[in-house]
């Protein structure tokens, strides 16, 4: 049997198209909705860190300004308002506050903070960029925490690593005035 036409109605037509459209965008809103990968703690982790957004108001851990923002997500994508973003990273040199021997930290320089994201689970902070240091691509950690989900220990990097996975990479774009900017989403899982 060989058929030479096939003929689909217009309402067939839009039926069949907006089933294809459906099958494209339904892989990338999955893809945004898959909760963050966790990544290790370090050593360096301190509870209790200031809640502020300016993490080096001094600049003295480093002169390379960045900007970090973005949103904590629960299932379904829904915002999180009131999670608590906590974040740290090495100065300049590949240093930690509060864990360096022989040097005093400075306060207004501790690049650590708990950040409460807002209404839209947004949150955003200012710092310098972080070091690369012996082993360890820049990067800065991230301890994500809310009710009625499961706390997130992960961490942020610039750059594609061998190992590192591919949602926790954040590109670093420069503004017209030299500063860093990096946006950075986070999902956490229900409980």
């Amino acid at each position: 049997m060989r058929i030479t036409h096939v003929s689909i109605s217009p309402r067939r037509r839009q039926f069949l198209f907006a089933g294809l459209a459906g099958l494209v965008t339904f892989p990338a809103i999955a893809q945004q909705c898959r909760s963050t990968p966790p990544d290790q703690l370090g050593p360096f982790y301190s509870s209790g860190a200031p809640e502020q957004t300016e993490l080096c108001s001094s600049g003295s851990g480093g002169k390379d300004r960045l900007v970090v923002s973005g949103r904590v997500l629960g299932a379904g994508c829904k915002p999180l308002p009131g999670a608590l973003v906590e974040v740290w990273h090495a100065d300049a040199n590949g240093d930690y506050s509060g864990f360096t021997r022989g040097r005093k930290d400075d306060s207004a320089c501790l690049l650590r903070a708990g950040i409460k994201t807002d209404a839209e689970g947004r949150y955003h902070f200012s710092t310098i960029v972080p070091a690369q240091y012996p082993g360890r691509p820049r990067h800065i950690h991230y301890r994500v925490s809310h009710a009625a989900h499961v706390t997130l220990v992960t961490q942020l990097y610039f750059g594609r690593e061998r190992g590192v996975a591919e949602e926790l990479v954040a590109a670093l774009k420069r503004d017209d005035k030299g500063i860093s900017r990096a946006v950075f989403d986070v999902t956490l899982n229900s409980v």
